[in-house]
């Protein structure tokens, strides 16, 4: 079974993310906020970061570049979710080459489906 970290500060959608990444198999680890994801990965290595592009505080871009900047947590795939399917904000979030990018649209076969490209 493998570890994937939930982050996003949208209560429900963390809650069906999670049903879904659980009925698949895996264990998911609910982080509602980038300042508290980051002090949680001091100490836990997920196999996988599912992360919301746009949050309060702090958003998933500064989570993501954050996470690429620390050594010890610099080999954990991020993939972004996001709620804009806008070509401007998919752009923005490629530049930062993440492992992957899913739209909260696309629902829960596309986020398995990238989910499962890391083979864990």
């Amino acid at each position: 079974m493998s570890l994937i970290m939930l982050i996003d500060d949208d209560s429900d959608m963390l809650e069906l993310t999670k049903r879904w990444i659980t009925k698949a198999g895996h264990e998911a680890l609910c982080v509602t906020s980038g300042k508290e994801a980051l002090d949680i990965l001091k100490t836990s290595k997920p196999d996988l970061i599912l992360l919301d592009a746009a949050m309060p505080e702090m958003d998933g871009p500064a989570v993501f570049e954050a996470i690429k900047a620390d050594e010890s947590m610099r080999d954990i795939p991020v993939v972004f979710r996001t709620g804009k399917d806008d070509e401007e904000s998919e752009a923005l979030l490629k530049a930062l080459n993440p492992a992957g990018i899913v739209s909260k649209s696309e629902g829960r076969n596309a986020l398995l489906t990238a989910v499962s490209k890391f083979s864990i």
